[in-house]
């Protein structure tokens, strides 16, 4: 049989790879383990040698499991650490993919032992994850973060306008979406909180304190009570303008016009809607007033009532009611917080609701062009984001990805953002 020299040198690379591959299952002692080992060969050469072991050669036996024990310690130090990786529930967890708890809670387990539950009715997402931590972005609803303390550990939560990093510790938080309040509660431990509207900047909270913060302007004060809190519509109320039951965003946004006062009319009777809203009742605010009749309310109501009701309307599953709330806000009272935060939120509902990327991003543009550093537009960035990359616009997500980082370096899209940033076409 014909043995070619280049047959041998193949069958002897394969014969190397499969003894390495064996040393490698091998187990490895460690460094204490090695330095017994050392001692017992030094003992039983100068037993051979009758005499007892000396200074000098325990000394340098002594150094040398040093030299080895160093060498194992940086070796490991220099290793690249594999990122975190997390299961939802006992399922392999997706980085970007959203969680929602509905009538129970939901659990998230990180390889490094830290663990992130949704109290029911929460929705949130891992934005990323790394070697020494993971980005959580809460939409909506309360968690309960357990994360493991290690001195290079970097997690970070974040609900609407606010960050919390965390280095080890155990904490609640919540994000109320509709009055855009952020709450931290500490079990164990400390936090930085960051925000555009947090004094002092990188705000400590430690354990057992607890915070509520909102860059939102104060809710106006409902107006005193009519004699008669049921008074019904006028008889022929005023039709609405035609941008108000409009359901897509125009292409561009444009120019702000001067905000508009947002109290309401000294002729509107209250009713027990308002009353409601002042008490954070949304569910019941919504049910007077589509008892009393939508129609009126739209033309009487102020902005911030017109966004509030348009929420409720959002969280009861109407969104053709909530979408009307959110025009009528935008035509009546164009370029108050109002209007924008209801462009923001039309964006949420094509983005959330329909996955209509487009649309939602037109919205999201909307918004940041009319509030370029309002409270929302970090997130609305961020989402801007992911709209062009589910749109595969790849020059557009670079672009985007590249304003925010350098808006928001330590933003939930941060990790997002810079993935896309250097990408190519």
């Amino acid at each position: 049989m014909d043995v070619r020299t280049k047959d041998i040198a193949a069958l002897g690379r394969r014969v190397a790879a499969h003894q390495d591959a064996a040393l490698e299952r091998l187990a490895r002692p460690g460094a204490a383990d090695r330095l017994q080992a050392i001692y017992r060969k030094e003992a039983a050469l100068s037993l051979r040698e009758g005499a007892a072991p000396s200074p000098r050669r325990l000394g340098l036996a002594l150094a040398a499991a040093c030299v080895a024990a160093s060498a194992l310690f940086f070796f490991a130090l220099s290793r690249p650490r594999d990122p975190l990786t997390y299961r939802v529930d006992g399922s392999p967890g997706v980085v970007g993919r959203w969680v929602a708890a509905d009538a129970s809670r939901v659990g998230l387990d990180f390889s490094d032992g830290s663990r992130v539950d949704l109290a029911p009715g929460t929705r949130a997402r891992v934005t990323e994850v790394g070697p020494l931590g993971a980005g959580v972005l809460l939409e909506r609803g309360s968690l309960h973060v357990r994360v493991v303390h290690r001195d290079d550990t970097r997690w970070v939560v974040a609900g609407g306008p606010f960050e919390v990093h965390v280095i080890g510790t155990e904490f609640d938080v919540t994000w109320d979406t509709e009055a855009e309040e952020l709450a931290v509660s500490m079990s164990d431990g400390r936090v930085r909180v960051l925000g555009s509207c947090v004094e002092p900047p990188g705000r400590a909270v430690a354990a057992p304190a607890s915070i509520r913060l909102t860059c939102a302007a104060p809710r106006a004060a409902a107006p005193p009570p009519a004699p008669d809190p049921e008074a019904g519509p006028p008889a022929d109320p005023p039709a609405l303008p035609p941008s108000a039951s409009a359901a897509a965003p125009a292409p561009a946004a444009p120019p702000s016009p001067p905000a508009r006062v947002e109290a309401p009319s000294a002729a509107a009777p209250a009713v027990g809607w308002r009353a409601h809203l002042a008490a954070g009742k949304l569910a019941e605010a919504l049910a007077d007033v589509e008892l009393l009749g939508i129609d009126a309310v739209l033309e009487r109501a102020a902005g911030a009532e017109l966004v509030e009701l348009g929420s409720a309307a959002r969280l009861a599953r109407k969104p053709d009611v909530a979408a009307r709330f959110y025009q009528t806000a935008r035509a009546r009272f164009a370029g108050s917080d109002a209007a924008a935060v209801a462009a923001y939120h039309l964006g949420r509902m094509a983005f959330d609701g329909r996955g209509a990327w487009a649309e939602a991003e037109r919205w999201f543009a909307v918004y940041l062009a009319e509030r370029p550093r309002g409270a929302l537009a970090p997130e609305a960035l961020g989402r801007s984001i992911e709209c062009a990359t589910n749109l595969k616009l790849h020059a557009r997500a670079r672009e985007l990805a590249a304003r925010y980082l350098a808006a928001y370096p330590n933003g939930a899209h941060a990790g997002l953002a810079a993935t896309l940033a250097g990408g190519a076409d």
